[in-house]
């Protein structure tokens, strides 16, 4: 809300976009080297610092972020992410099958049921900027619920 009210949400939603964009190319990069197997998934911490001219730079990514938590907030936040992780991990196939935009804090970044031809969606990006992840997890299971009654 800081960002939107000194530079205005159209800014804001261009900056995301371009760490959206940032993430993907560092992960692009890397691709040949980062193992990949249907059985495991890797998380990933980005440092990113925005400038004065709202441009993003990457500090560092970790390849083992921290989940120490030393405050609520923290702990909060450490909390939901993890199980935004395990859901969108979806080990009991709880998920619908329909193509996502977002679980829980998560924007899905890549469409894996698109054609790789599709263009990305023209939408903005949260990026872990706070928005109503439980309201998502609940939207997103009432299908499951509805399908198993």
């Amino acid at each position: 809300m800081h960002m939107i009210s000194k530079h205005g949400e159209q800014e804001v939603n261009a900056l995301f976009h371009k760490i959206h964009m940032l993430i993907l190319r560092s992960l692009l990069a890397v691709q040949n080297v980062i193992i990949q197997d249907k059985h495991c998934f890797e998380l990933y911490g980005y440092d990113i610092l925005v400038d004065d001219t709202l441009k993003p730079w990457i500090l560092e990514v970790n390849a083992s972020p921290s989940l120490a938590a030393d405050t609520p907030v923290d702990h909060e936040l450490k909390y939901g992410m993890l199980d935004d992780v395990l859901t969108l991990v979806d080990m009991e196939h709880k998920l619908p099958p329909q193509s996502l935009t977002q679980v829980g804090g998560f924007d899905v970044l890549i469409d894996q049921t698109a054609p790789p031809a599709a263009k990305p969606p023209q939408q903005s990006h949260l990026l872990g900027c706070y928005n109503d992840r439980l309201e998502n997890l609940k939207e997103l299971r009432k299908p499951a619920r509805q399908s198993t009654a």
